[in-house]
């Protein structure tokens, strides 16, 4: 199982004022609440933190078929920050996801995974954040059709094999990634 967040800083400057009264208490943890104080860039954290528990959060939500918004039980850890590059851990519950997230100066993307191995098949395509956006991806992508199921879950169908894959799309502003794998046993 696989799954993406992305933000775009830019848009989450004007959407979401994380510095109010108790909005930190409603999605971060004691611990996270301290990584964000503390940065050095606290809203490149928060939203570094944020990433990494939505991605997590659509692992879950695919392997149990229920959405649900709970960000205190995603709990973030390990965490390893260089310029660009960060990675850690999402723990819910007894499951834990390994992240690993690409920081740039306009956005943040994470993507999660079950088991370190996963990485190595994914594959990462960023398309306009646009309606079209599966028709331009199965235009790029020969071997691969994009759909989407009635409850809007991405399906990604290989054309030759006709076996699905495992595949997590993210958008906010003016970002889209969709990160899929080569690997059928990360499919449901």
């Amino acid at each position: 199982m696989i799954g993406n967040d992305l933000v775009d800083l830019r848009q989450a400057a004007i959407e979401s004022n994380w510095k109010r009264k108790g909005y930190l208490a409603k999605i971060c943890t004691p611990e996270e609440q301290r990584f964000v104080l503390e940065a050095p860039k606290p809203d490149e954290m928060l939203w570094l933190l944020w990433t990494m528990k939505e991605a997590a959060c659509k692992i879950v939500q695919r392997k149990t078929g229920t959405r649900s918004y709970e960000p205190l039980n995603f709990c973030c850890g390990l965490l390893n920050i260089e310029q660009t590059k960060a990675s850690g851990t999402v723990s819910y519950f007894t499951d834990s996801f390994l992240v690993k997230s690409e920081l740039k100066n306009t956005f943040i993307h994470s993507v999660a995974v079950s088991e370190m191995k996963d990485f190595k098949q994914l594959h990462l395509q960023y398309l306009q954040p646009d309606t079209a956006y599966k028709a331009a991806f199965n235009n790029l992508n020969s071997l691969y059709h994009l759909t989407g199921t009635l409850s809007g879950i991405p399906e990604l169908t290989h054309q030759v094999t006709g076996q699905k894959h495992a595949v997590s799309i993210s958008h906010h502003g003016d970002y889209l990634a969709i990160i899929y794998s080569d690997s059928l046993l990360l499919a449901d």
